[in-house]
């Protein structure tokens, strides 16, 4: 009993002082981890606590971000987001809808907070130009690059987790890149048109005149491929990009984790490019990794003390029904990322989701434990479209308006978040049911 409860103890401090940020929180989660191995009574040896760690991630992480880094010097995002404005020729929903197909698109093959970082100091580019306000994109960007990320298991940090811990009974068997992209890309497809549609009619009217005839000129003048800072470092990136994608495609097929083909690919890129490592290394969000090496830690003792197994028997105890407890699944992941964030949501309840597959998969129906783990990866990727604290790439979105003259305001964004995030929800929770239960 004294371990359940000095484990839980420590969890809940830990996660007050995350979600309430009054210390950063790649330093809280190591402080958390640290207590615990040194709890008295615990025995939590040192190489059992790296055990916890899922170094899949890690290094899946790792290797994307060090593909991201050397793309980001080739000026590929500053050129998408000006041939989109461009191509709009002023009509403001279509380079609205534009600027957020391109950040969902972008946001499920490589990382939904890189793409917003390099696309949103574009957008506040062509807000100016064109007279109109900022807000809306910001707005339309956050939920675009999450909606996407959602599609595959790359795109976003809660669908990383859950593609490297998920197990599908009654084998065992490992989600792979393919089953997020044909389960979830034609649910995040559906959302997304769903966001364009509403955040329309949520715009203001002025918003969506067309600007003026000269500031139409002054856009049209500005030429896309002049932001091409190298075109054969952006050529050789494209093509190690799709051959990681290829890779994480048949990573099944192949044997191998999808860490190994991130980092091979960087690896590969490193090569070819012969960009400085150490210059690359600096771009790669190492706080990021420790922090998830925290929870990681954290998460797994409270597996080991017997936390998590209570709280799926007593999950399991609210219902026999697998709809209703998918349903709960979907809908509580989603107000938990959207107050606590999605990512340490998501950490805490993969080992709780794992043991509700279990239950009701585990019986020869594996499309059960499928739901589950979709309606979790759902949940947390729309859940952080409520609110500005709600996932990282809303926070980086924030933090960037912040140094601008239009900045993004929680009650500005939640306004727009929160009945969005339902509506998706919503159709969600229907194309679960029927596809799966």
């Amino acid at each position: 009993m004294y371990q359940v409860v000095a484990v839980t103890v420590i969890f809940l401090v830990t996660y007050f002082f995350i979600v309430t940020e009054r210390l950063h929180r790649t330093t809280i989660a190591l402080a958390g981890a640290l207590a615990l191995l040194l709890l008295p009574g615990l025995s939590l040896s040192q190489d059992e606590a790296v055990g916890f760690v899922d170094w899949n991630t890690i290094g899946l992480l790792i290797g994307m971000m060090l593909i991201v880094a050397v793309l980001k010097r080739t000026g590929a995002f500053r050129f998408l987001a000006l041939t989109v404005a461009r191509r709009g020729r002023g009509r403001m929903f279509l380079i609205f809808a534009g600027f957020g197909v391109v950040t969902a698109v972008a946001s499920a093959f490589i990382d939904n907070v890189t793409t917003v970082l390099m696309i949103v100091p574009v957008v506040y580019l062509i807000a100016d130009v064109l007279g109109k306000r900022a807000v809306p994109f910001l707005i339309m960007e956050i939920m675009m690059s999450n909606v996407g990320g959602m599609a595959t298991m790359i795109g976003d940090p809660p669908n990383i987790l859950v593609g490297s811990r998920a197990l599908i009974p009654p084998g065992g068997e490992s989600l792979s890149f393919t089953d997020f992209l044909v389960n979830l890309g034609p649910l995040a497809a559906i959302c997304a048109v769903a966001v364009l549609l509403m955040l329309r009619f949520r715009v203001g009217r002025e918003f969506l005149e067309p600007p003026e005839a000269s500031k139409m000129e002054t856009l049209e003048s500005m030429d896309p491929a002049q932001v091409i800072k190298d075109a054969g470092l952006l050529r050789r990136s494209l093509v190690v990009l799709g051959l990681v994608l290829g890779g994480f495609l048949l990573h099944h097929q192949l044997g191998i984790e999808p860490a190994t083909v991130a980092l091979a690919g960087a690896a590969l890129l490193l090569v070819i490019t012969r960009v400085n490592p150490e210059e690359v290394l600096v771009d790669v969000e190492w706080g990021v990794l420790f922090f998830f090496m925290g929870l990681f830690v954290l998460v797994g003792t409270m597996e080991k003390v017997g936390i998590v197994d209570s709280v799926a028997q007593g999950f399991l105890s609210l219902s026999d029904s697998p709809v209703v407890l998918v349903l709960i699944t979907l809908w509580g992941t989603a107000v938990l990322s959207a107050v606590l964030s999605a990512v340490p949501t998501v950490t805490v309840l993969i080992p709780v989701v794992q043991l509700l597959a279990n239950h009701f998969g585990g019986s020869g129906s594996p499309e059960i434990a499928f739901a589950f783990w979709w309606a979790l990866a759902a949940g947390a990727c729309l859940g952080g479209n409520a609110t500005v604290v709600g996932a990282a790439a809303n926070m980086a979105v924030v933090g960037i308006s912040e140094k601008s003259r239009e900045p993004l305001t929680f009650r500005a964004y939640a306004s727009a978040g929160v009945p969005v995030t339902a509506l998706c929800l919503a159709i969600t929770s229907v194309y679960i049911v029927v596809r799966y239960i």
